[in-house]
């Protein structure tokens, strides 16, 4: 039983030190620097204007004032008739 336990916990352990090592170099090399920017990435570029039924008045207005009028959605999109 012993053998096989120090086996796991030395696998364990390397594979954590490896984790937190590509973690440290990914940190390094700059890859956290504009996490607002890159969350945003996955977007269309149309997707702020397009209209969104559900929000308020004061949430339109400031996604207007930000990103333009508003879109009509397309069907299959946000609040669009698929």
């Amino acid at each position: 039983m012993i053998p096989s336990s120090v086996a796991v916990v030395a696998m364990v352990l390397l594979l954590g030190a490896s984790a937190l090592a590509l973690f440290v170099w990914a940190w390094r090399r700059g890859q956290f620097d504009h996490l607002d920017e890159q969350s945003r990435a996955v977007f269309d570029a149309r997707d702020p204007r397009i209209e969104r039924p559900w929000e308020s008045e004061a949430q339109r207005r400031e996604r207007e004032r930000a990103h333009g009028p508003p879109l009509p959605a397309q069907p299959g999109e946000w609040g669009g008739a698929a």
